[in-house]
């Protein structure tokens, strides 16, 4: 590749999102259960901003809206159950540190 070669601004984005995903699906079978929140948070974000490039045909930014949806609320439900499993183990062993 040529130094004066200059990447599409989406580019980065792109191959930093393929990264995450790749690391989700590489540790889904983790003894630890669960997404990490903030994986699941950032993929959201960054199918939204991929979706609103405008190079991307609208059928495209549909596609990666829907995904970003479904990401968002993996985020949620994660983290809740986070939070769920926290309260949990304050009761049964005081509070938790954090």
């Amino acid at each position: 590749m040529s130094p004066t070669h200059s990447f599409a601004p989406l580019e980065p984005l792109l191959a930093g999102t393929l990264a995450l995903l790749h690391h989700v699906a590489m540790h889904r079978h983790t003894p630890v259960p669960g997404l990490c929140p903030y994986i699941a948070c950032k993929l959201s974000r960054n199918l939204t901003r991929l979706a609103h490039d405008p190079h991307l045909s609208p059928p495209m930014s549909a596609v990666l809206l829907r995904l970003a949806q479904d990401w968002a609320e993996q985020a949620m439900d994660t983290e809740q159950a986070i939070e769920a499993d926290g309260h949990l183990m304050e009761g049964r062993h005081g509070p938790v540190a954090g």
